[in-house]
C-alpha cells in the first residue's frame, strides 16, 4: 500500500495560456495524497488570477508569491515550505500523467531508493498503467548512469525524491540551466535509484525554452558558474574519484551545449564568440575541463567559430 504526501513545487512566470493544463494534470493524479505549493515568481499575465482561483478550489494547492527572481529561487522557496514526505519538480508549461505520482512512488518505495525517475524525459505517452505489475530497474551507481543517459539524466522534473535528500540542497539563484549541476551533485550522494520504463511528463515544446531564446553574454556566464560550482563539489575527497569522469562526460556535454549555442547565433557573434574564448580560457585554467576530452565536432566547431572572427 502506498503512502506518503508528496509536495509538488511548480515556479510559475507568465505561462498563463498553460498553466491550467498543468494545475489539471497534478490535481486529477490517481494518487491524491499531495501539496501543490505553486510560487508566483513575479508574473506579469494572469498566471496569479489563476493560481488564486485553484487554490480557492483545491485547498491542497498553496501559493508564494515574490518578485521576479527566477525559477531557482521560487524553487528553494518552496522547499523551505514544503511539508511532503517526497517532492516532485512541474514546469509550469508542462503536464504530466495521470498516474505518474502512483507509478513512480511505487517504484520508489519497493526498490528502496532515494530516487525514482522516468527513462522518456521528454516523450509522452498517456496509455494507461497496471501499476501492481508494473515494472522498474534498480541503478547501484546512480551518478554514471545518469552521465550515460543525458537526455533523462539533466533535468530534475522526471523524477520523485524522498524530501530529505533535497530538502537541504538549493539550487544556484539567478542563473540558467541550473538542472544539470544541481542533478549532478545529488546523484554523486546517493547509492541507489529506480528507473520506470515509461513516459510519463509531458514537455512543452511550443513555449520558447531557455535553450531555444536568443543566445546572451550573460548565460555564457551561466554556464561557467554551474561547470564551476561542479567542480567545486567534486573537490571534497570522497569525490575526487569521480570527478575525471564527471569532467569529461557531464562537462563536456556541458560544453558542448554552450559551444553550439554560441555557434548558431545570429546575433552580437563577436561579442559573444570573444566571451566565449575568454570563459574557456579561464576554465581551463581552472582545470575545469581538458581540451583534449571534448568530442572532435566540438573542436572543430570552435575552430570555425575562432576562423569567422580573424581581422575583426
Amino acid at each position: 500500500m502506498q503512502s506518503g504526501t508528496i509536495s509538488v513545487i511548480i515556479p510559475v512566470y507568465n505561462t498563463e495560456k498553460y498553466l491550467e493544463r498543468c494545475l489539471q494534470s497534478i490535481l486529477r493524479q490517481t494518487y491524491g495524497n499531495m501539496e501543490v505549493i505553486c510560487v508566483n515568481d513575479g508574473s506579469t499575465d494572469n498566471s496569479a488570477a489563476i493560481l488564486a482561483r485553484y487554490a480557492f478550489e483545491d485547498e491542497r494547492i498553496k501559493v508564494l508569491t515574490q518578485e521576479n527572481k527566477g525559477q531557482s529561487a521560487a524553487r528553494n522557496a518552496a522547499l523551505k515550505i514544503a511539508g511532503g514526505d517526497y517532492v516532485f519538480f512541474v514546469d509550469s508549461d508542462d503536464f504530466i500523467h495521470p498516474q505518474t505520482f502512483e507509478i513512480l512512488l511505487n517504484a520508489l518505495q519497493k526498490s528502496g531508493a532515494p530516487v525514482a525517475a522516468t527513462v522518456e524525459a521528454k516523450n509522452y505517452d498517456k496509455t494507461l498503467v497496471n501499476v501492481e505489475f508494473s515494472t522498474f530497474e534498480v541503478h547501484k551507481n546512480p551518478l554514471l548512469h545518469i552521465l550515460r543517459n543525458e537526455a533523462s539524466g539533466s533535468v530534475i522534473w522526471n523524477k520523485l525524491y524522498k524530501r530529505e535528500i533535497v530538502q537541504n540542497r538549493p539550487f544556484i539563484e539567478g542563473i540558467y540551466f541550473e538542472d544539470w549541476c544541481w542533478i549532478t551533485c545529488l546523484f554523486a550522494d546517493i547509492e541507489t535509484y529506480a528507473t520506470v520504463p515509461f513516459a510519463l511528463y509531458g514537455y512543452n515544446t511550443e513555449n520558447t525554452s531557455t535553450m531555444r531564446s536568443t543566445f546572451t553574454l550573460r548565460k555564457i556566464d551561466n554556464y561557467a558558474t554551474g561547470i564551476r560550482a561542479v567542480r567545486e563539489y567534486f573537490e571534497q575527497p570522497r569525490l575526487q574519484n569521480l570527478w575525471p569522469t564527471v569532467r569529461k562526460i557531464r562537462i563536456g556535454a556541458s560544453l558542448r551545449h554552450l559551444i553550439n549555442a554560441v555557434y548558431h547565433n545570429k546575433k552580437e557573434r563577436s561579442e559573444l564568440d570573444k566571451c566565449l574564448f575568454a570563459t574557456l580560457k579561464a576554465l581551463h585554467e581552472e582545470q575545469c575541463f581538458y581540451y583534449r576530452e571534448l568530442r572532435f565536432k566540438v573542436l572543430m566547431r570552435l575552430a570555425k567559430i575562432w576562423f569567422r572572427n580573424r581581422g575583426k
